[in-house]
């Protein structure tokens, strides 16, 4: 499953009790959530992504990134807003290492599911989709500068 569709699938089980009530009030069939869910959002209408993401409150940053927009995010970003330098390296420092450490849990855990389905899959992080201190940091710059679209 892509990150986009990861993110979407998140959003939902945190903001609504299922994915049936989730399309009620989208006005959504429920198999187009379900479908969307289970073989990704690429494949979904872009217009159906739209309204999804909306209801969830995922942008996306610089046309690349998507990100859920939550009051939580937003007390970040303004805090985030307020540090010198050296508050933004730290802060970078800490996002990359716990992205590390949460693609690697979630890679293990794909791999104790396909040992347990008996099958293989490509591995959930490769070395090269690790992203750079660069990235982030633009990432950060865009969520503060508020540079985030619908899309």
């Amino acid at each position: 499953m892509d990150e986009f569709t990861q993110l979407i699938k998140k959003n939902i089980k945190l903001k609504y009790s299922s994915t049936k009530k989730f399309a009620e009030d989208l006005g959504i069939p429920h198999t187009t959530i379900v479908s969307s869910i289970k073989n990704g959002v690429g494949g979904t209408a872009f217009t159906t992504v739209c309204k999804m993401c909306k209801a969830l409150g995922i942008k996306i940053a610089n046309g690349i990134y998507p990100v859920a927009v939550n009051d939580n995010t937003r007390r970040l970003i303004e805090k985030l807003s307020r540090l010198d330098e050296k508050g933004i390296h730290t802060v970078t420092t800490v996002i990359e290492m716990e992205y590390i450490r949460c693609c690697i849990e979630a890679e293990a855990i794909a791999v104790a599911e396909n040992k347990e389905n008996n099958t293989s899959t490509a591995p959930v992080i490769t070395p090269d989709q690790v992203p750079t201190k660069a990235e982030v940091t633009d990432l950060l710059k865009a969520l503060n500068d508020d540079q985030l679209s619908f899309s």
